[in-house]
């Protein structure tokens, strides 16, 4: 029982270090607002069941054109955080390259902190971004996926088309 304890607490530690380090590189990071990014988002098309408020069912696939800048290994952050407010992620989802395209759920369950969650927010701004080191902040030479704000309980796709640049 122990072991298990230690375990969780361990892997609630890895998830918040993550956070952390997403929001404090969306804090240094100059960027543009999400809404005049270019938007690839769409709606998803195998919406049989709509997602509940405050989650969000999420399509992520990789541009063929970039996949073969990637190892099968590579890391894959696929995160959700407020439109308005706090860069801080609201929820996080860890994949491989091998796994896309995948559809997953963030919602509140996915939540790094039981104040912050997707519920909490009427908008969010979903990224998905290949980390060549394995790292949560972004590196030149990662690739980046990013929608337009959107309200929870809505189906969606993003697509990982570019490149993200040095700073």
């Amino acid at each position: 029982m122990a072991t298990t304890n230690i375990k969780s607490v361990a892997h609630f530690a890895g998830i918040m270090a993550i956070t952390a380090v997403i929001a404090l590189a969306g804090c240094q990071r100059k960027s543009e607002p999400a809404a005049t990014a270019s938007p690839v988002m769409a709606p998803a098309a195998d919406s049989q069941a709509p997602p509940a408020a405050g989650s969000l069912k999420v399509t992520v696939s990789l541009s063929p054109e970039l996949a073969r800048k990637t190892a099968p290994d590579d890391v894959v952050f696929v995160f959700a955080r407020a439109a308005n407010g706090p860069r801080m992620p609201l929820a996080v989802v860890r994949k491989q390259v091998k796994d896309l395209p995948a559809t997953i759920v963030l919602d509140d369950s996915s939540a790094m902190s039981p104040e912050m969650t997707l519920s909490s927010v009427p908008e969010v701004v979903v990224v998905a971004r290949v980390s060549k080191s394995g790292e949560a902040t972004p590196q030149p030479g990662d690739l980046e996926g990013m929608s337009a704000p959107v309200k929870t309980g809505q189906a969606l796709i993003v697509s990982i088309a570019r490149v993200v640049g040095a700073r």
